[in-house]
């Protein structure tokens, strides 16, 4: 008689012959760098790319080591061979390959991390994340595990100290690579003259206690945005949703309509920018259709003048504010977790008091400290290069290393 154990073995193993053991697999045991990746996420490819197109990773170098799962197999494996990336995949735990001596770089947390951490003692283990911010996603404790993090700067690591994740005896794992971190999906840099202001809210957050989204205070929101179109000569807008709205609360998918309806009605170009695997993609395109312009990269969008830039807090306000646009961050004042955030890239506009803006102010540009703070010389590298520097770095011993 077939046990249920042996059932499961024969299901595993059709599962893994079907989606990973082919062509595309790549060969393990020929790589040294590996970002490794633990998402039911569609998108999740497109998140991470910018790294890749960058060029802080490698794509003949670093192997993308990946979960499977149903519900995202297809768009997974689809980015993966659009953008001719090299990938391994797992079925469950067992599948998890030990290196010697290799270099894991995780850009989102899971318990998975960590049992890659267990099988793979003799390699190191490097939190990179997808972008820095104050929300409360950026300093959890569960960043302990990796024996390095990227940070973009002296903000971010007294970040960790505040909330006692690190102490400061443990300096030595923290390396700072500036705008690296913040996985920029902006342009490298602007040529037109086609005056635009980027709005890129923030999604609800995978639960309630860490949402940082202000899409319920539409009132308001187009009262700024109104604001801000009259005072800088305004010609289009340039909508950059959070690829993940939508996919916690569902509410958001009706409260992003409203604002993109209202949005439309100020007359002016929009400009959607989104992948057809961002969830809420559909619902807009279904409703909208002709109405608004649709490109799938940001970075593309090089032939306008960024003047200025309206998030939420996320890392969406450090990556405008990097580069030097005029960054406007809203909030709720009425959200403990809104309010308790001080230090921020950026203006930061209460929507439920408006009314108290001091105009004089409003526009003034304001020193938020070491945003960007680099290693040694390393400030004018390119980000291959700013790569190669890290890759040694830990191989010394961390930044603090002789």
């Amino acid at each position: 008689m077939i046990k249920v154990s042996q059932i499961k073995q024969l299901l595993r193993d059709f599962r893994k012959k079907l989606f990973c053991d082919n062509k595309e697999q790549a060969n393990i045991n020929k790589y040294k760098y590996f970002l490794f990746i633990d998402s039911k996420v569609p998108n999740i490819i497109e998140q991470i790319y910018p790294y890749f197109y960058k060029g802080f990773f490698n794509k003949d170098k670093v192997v993308i080591v990946y979960r499977h799962y149903f519900e995202n197999i297809k768009y997974l494996k689809r980015a993966i061979k659009k953008y001719n990336l090299n990938s391994y995949c797992l079925i469950n735990l067992r599948d998890i390959p030990s290196i010697q001596n290799g270099i894991w770089f995780y850009t989102h947390n899971s318990m998975t991390n960590l049992a890659v951490i267990n099988k793979n003692v003799y390699s190191k283990h490097i939190w990179i994340g997808h972008g820095d911010s104050e929300k409360v996603s950026s300093y959890k404790k569960i960043i302990r595990i990796y024996d390095y993090s990227l940070v973009s700067g002296e903000n971010a690591i007294e970040r960790f100290y505040k909330y006692k994740i690190f102490r400061q005896e443990e300096s030595y794992r923290f390396i700072k690579v500036g705008k690296v971190v913040f996985c920029s999906v902006l342009p490298d840099k602007t040529i037109g003259k086609v005056r635009a202001l980027l709005y890129a809210p923030t999604w609800e957050g995978p639960m309630r206690e860490e949402s940082y989204s202000t899409f319920h205070l539409l009132k308001p929101t187009m009262e700024f945005i109104e604001n801000i179109i009259k005072k800088f000569s305004i010609d289009t807008i340039i909508i950059k949703l959070h690829p993940n709205t939508g996919t916690r609360d569902s509410k958001l998918i009706g409260q992003t309509l409203k604002t993109i309806k209202a949005l439309i009605e100020l007359n002016k170009k929009i400009i959607f920018v989104a992948e057809k695997t961002d969830w809420v993609y559909p619902w807009v395109h279904k409703r909208f259709k002709g109405k608004l312009e649709y490109i799938g990269k940001l970075y593309d969008l090089d032939e306008y003048n960024f003047v200025a830039g309206v998030t939420n807090i996320s890392a969406m306000a450090s990556m405008i504010y990097a580069e030097d646009i005029k960054t406007f961050v809203l909030y709720d004042s009425k959200i403990d977790v809104q309010a308790r955030v001080k230090s921020i890239s950026g203006k930061k506009i209460d929507l439920q008091n408006l009314s108290n803006l001091d105009s004089d102010i409003l526009f003034k540009k304001k020193n938020i400290g070491s945003l960007m703070d680099y290693e040694k010389d390393w400030k004018k590298l390119t980000q291959e290069n700013i790569f190669k520097e890290v890759v040694k770095l830990i191989e010394k011993g961390g930044s603090n290393a002789n």
